[in-house]
């Protein structure tokens, strides 16, 4: 394919020797067959003590994602694909303001109505319920050509719409992974220059956080690959793993591009 992401080099180069904190989502991402695994806290955990921070960017709900960024060795979390921030003190931010929330929970629940009377087939995902600025419903089977139709649809209705390999998002428009953490990198850590960041992922709904415009330095996992045809904007580089194992790949080359650093 066009573009055609690397492999992660076997020497670490001068693109990996400034890395300060990590942006990564997190489903097909971090988890291996929806879990985390002994291994991904471990990294975790090693990434930390050597002053990499990692924010997790998920498209997961608020619920979900407030618990997390408390009880994982992260600095925070953005839910919803960039509608709110959790950060490691129980600070909230909300990145997509939303002035009422029961009109805003209606309008949402109509419009996924409209979609359901198109594809009676799509059900509510189950953390639906703990969602605020968006509605998700799960991909399950649709095909791409059907995921494009709800695409069409959700812009007809004034909606955003996006999907990972788990869930489709119908969202407010202008809402996604990018817009949400260049907003936080800027008020949570200004210090940070872009090529101090790399950005994490495996998914359409990450196709935002792969745009070398704003982040010059992006990782996809190698299940990433599925979606090849599909992403307008690819990852510079890709993991030979798949999944958690990948982004554990990456953070094994990241220390030992510390330890390397340290030694010289």
């Amino acid at each position: 394919m066009p573009n055609a992401p690397c492999p992660l080099p076997i020497v670490p180069i001068n693109s990996f020797s400034n890395i300060r904190l990590i942006a990564t989502d997190m489903d097909g991402t971090l988890t291996r067959q929806g879990k985390f695994t002994s291994a991904l806290l471990q990294a975790l955990e090693n990434l930390a003590e050597v002053g990499i921070k990692v924010v997790i960017v998920t498209g997961r709900s608020a619920g979900w994602v407030s618990g997390l960024s408390n009880l994982m060795p992260i600095a925070g979390a953005i839910a919803e694909n960039g509608g709110i921030f959790y950060s490691s003190n129980s600070e909230t931010v909300a990145l997509t303001p939303i002035p009422n929330l029961l009109a805003h929970r209606q309008h949402l629940a109509a419009a996924f109505a409209q979609l359901q009377s198109h594809f009676p087939q799509i059900q509510e995902s189950a953390d639906n319920r703990f969602r605020v600025t968006d509605w998700t419903f799960d991909v399950a089977s649709l095909t791409s050509a059907e995921l494009q139709t709800l695409n069409n649809l959700c812009q007809q209705l004034g909606w955003g719409f996006t999907y990972s390999n788990v869930q489709c998002h119908i969202k407010p428009l202008g809402q996604d992974k990018a817009v949400g953490l260049l907003q936080i990198l800027r008020e949570h850590f200004p210090s940070y220059s872009p090529q101090q960041v790399v950005t994490v992922g495996d998914s359409p709904n990450d196709e935002s956080l792969f745009d070398q415009r704003y982040f010059p330095v992006s990782v996809g996992v190698a299940n990433v690959m599925e979606y090849a045809n599909q992403l307008q904007h690819k990852p510079v580089y890709i993991t030979t793993a798949a999944e958690g194992a990948g982004f554990c790949e990456l953070s094994d080359y990241l220390l030992q591009t510390v330890k390397i650093l340290n030694n010289t």
